[in-house]
């Protein structure tokens, strides 16, 4: 039983075998074997049922890379491809055909070319799953039409154009917004297929749902990664502003200013706050005695933000006061709410 996957899609089965024959008496050993089937999922549910086995999938291109020079197959009616006289090490298997591309492993491995080791003394099994790209999928293709006693057909016309994304190449950075000028806060790695759930108006983003933090939002760029099914079902979304993530204040010197009781003693703060994306921050010092009772607040101020990133700054001008306990806190309240405080002291000599 193959792993089932986590939302609908055709996928292949790739059965793959390295191996040699056994030396016997002076005979030479030959190299390793990859040989495998590859079969269609017609039904999309991640399993090869019994109707399936006779599902095998003619004309796939298997690619056999680093064991030697690069080889390519297309797979016979049956579905079947052999590779031998292979180098002992690590080979890497890639499949595709058009209308299909590559969706994952079994067992999960992560990455892709999928590693095999080509080692006479070793066997190894794995999956290759491939969801269909809606675009390329022909339909007088009889293949492709599932059995009515399978899957309904509505729901595997819903399967093949619900708008999903994919890296092309490689990982790609899930940004907080569409743009490099939003914080990276997630990825999408090479062979993780999700659902699109929104775009800008020029559709050179996507939005999708972080797969590693489920609910988290993120943003790829389309120019790094390839869409499938209707892509016309995508709303178009506003680019959000950029939140502050981080927020801090301090004294100048340390909490301990060393003065003179009695007169006035200047202080002086800095603050530094940071962003997710462009932003524009309003916020606002308010001063305290030790007790807790305020002694000052400042006028709202804007600082603007073009990008993510942090901006230290002196909010400007000395506060001044006597001996004693006290501290300040940095409000924001736009364009989300954050607080920050410090405590300082002032003493004499």
């Amino acid at each position: 039983m193959l792993k089932k996957l986590i939302f609908p899609l055709l996928a292949i089965f790739l059965t793959v075998l390295a191996c040699r024959l056994p030396a016997t008496g002076t005979a030479v050993p030959t190299g390793g074997v990859v040989q495998g089937v590859v079969y269609g999922d017609l039904n999309g549910d991640g399993t090869i049922d019994d109707s399936e086995q006779s599902s095998r999938v003619e004309g796939a291109t298997v690619t056999l890379a680093d064991c030697g020079p690069t080889q390519t197959q297309l797979t016979d009616p049956e579905g079947k491809f052999h590779f031998e006289d292979l180098p002992a090490g690590t080979c890497h298997v890639s499949v595709s055909k058009g209308g299909w591309e590559y969706s994952g492993s079994y067992p999960a491995l992560g990455v892709y070319p999928i590693p095999v080791a080509s080692d006479p003394e070793l066997a190894t099994a794995f999956s290759i799953y491939m969801a269909p790209v809606m675009d390329f999928i022909p339909t007088d293709t009889p293949t492709l039409v599932p059995s009515p006693t399978l899957a309904p057909t509505n729901t595997l016309i819903s399967t093949l154009t619900a708008p999903m994304v994919t890296p092309t190449s490689e990982d790609v950075n899930c940004r907080f917004g569409p743009g490099i000028e939003y914080l990276a806060i997630g990825s999408l790695r090479m062979g993780e297929i999700v659902p699109i759930l929104g775009t800008i108006s020029d559709h050179s983003w996507w939005q999708i749902s972080d797969p590693r933090n489920i609910g988290v939002l993120c943003w790829v760029k389309a120019s790094l990664t390839t869409a499938s099914g209707n892509l016309a079902l995508v709303p178009e979304l506003a680019k959000p502003t950029g939140l502050v993530t981080d927020l801090a204040v301090s004294v100048v010197g340390g909490p301990t200013i060393h003065g003179y009781c009695g007169g006035p003693n200047a202080v002086n703060f800095s603050v530094s706050i940071t962003t997710n994306g462009p932003a524009t921050v309003t916020y606002h010092l308010e001063i305290f005695n030790g007790d807790g009772t305020l002694r000052n607040a400042t006028e709202d101020a804007t600082l603007n933000f073009a990008a993510f990133g942090t901006q230290t700054f002196d909010p400007g001008g000395a506060y001044k006061t006597d001996c004693g306990d006290f501290y300040v806190k940095v409000i924001v309240t736009a364009p989300n709410n954050k607080t920050a405080q410090y405590n300082w002291s002032v003493v004499s000599p």
